[in-house]
C-alpha cells in the first residue's frame, strides 16, 4: 500500500512539473500566433484601405483573428477574443493596448504603430522562448524531485 501511495505522489509531482512546462509552451505559442496576426494585419493594411473588419476578412487563417467576432463593436470583439485566447493577463493587456490606438492616424502612422506592436510582441515572445528553454526541464525535474521526497518522507 505504501509503495502505491509513493508512486502516486511521484506521479503527481511529475504531473505538476509537466503542467507548468506545458503552460510555458502554451504562452510561447499564443505569442507566436499573435505576432503572426499583427504581421498579417500590417500586410493587409498596407495594400487595402478599410476598417478592422475589412482587414480581418483578409486574415481569417490566423487562430487569434478568427476569434474576433464580426457582429460586435470592434473594441469589445477584440477584447473578448484576447480574453479567450491568452492565458496570461500581461499578454491580454498587450493585445488590448494594440486596438486602443488602432485606426487613429493615417496609413503611414498606422503601419508605424503596427510595427511598434510587432516589436513589443517579439520582445515578449523572446522572453517566453527563454522561459521555455530555461524553465521547462527545471519544472519537470522539480516536480519529480518533490514527489519523490514526499514519497520518501511518508515511507
Amino acid at each position: 500500500m505504501k509503495t502505491m501511495a509513493a508512486l502516486l505522489l511521484i506521479a503527481c509531482g511529475l504531473g505538476a512539473g509537466l503542467f507548468e512546462a506545458m503552460r510555458l509552451r502554451a504562452r510561447e505559442r499564443e505569442l507566436r500566433v499573435f505576432a503572426d496576426a499583427l504581421a498579417a494585419l500590417k500586410s493587409a493594411a498596407a495594400y487595402t484601405s478599410g476598417d478592422l473588419y475589412a482587414l480581418l476578412e483578409l486574415c481569417e487563417d490566423n487562430d487569434f483573428l478568427r476569434l474576433v467576432r464580426r457582429d460586435m463593436e470592434p473594441y469589445d470583439a477584440w477584447t473578448q477574443a484576447s480574453r479567450m485566447f491568452f492565458t496570461r493577463q500581461a499578454d491580454r493587456a498587450l493585445a488590448d493596448a494594440f486596438l486602443r490606438g488602432f485606426g487613429k492616424t493615417d496609413l503611414e502612422g498606422q503601419l508605424a504603430y503596427m510595427q511598434l506592436f510587432e516589436t513589443r510582441t517579439a520582445e515578449a515572445l523572446e522572453v517566453a522562448r527563454q522561459d521555455v528553454r530555461l524553465k521547462c526541464r527545471l519544472y519537470t525535474m522539480l516536480g519529480l524531485f518533490s514527489g519523490t521526497v514526499l514519497a520518501l518522507i511518508l515511507i
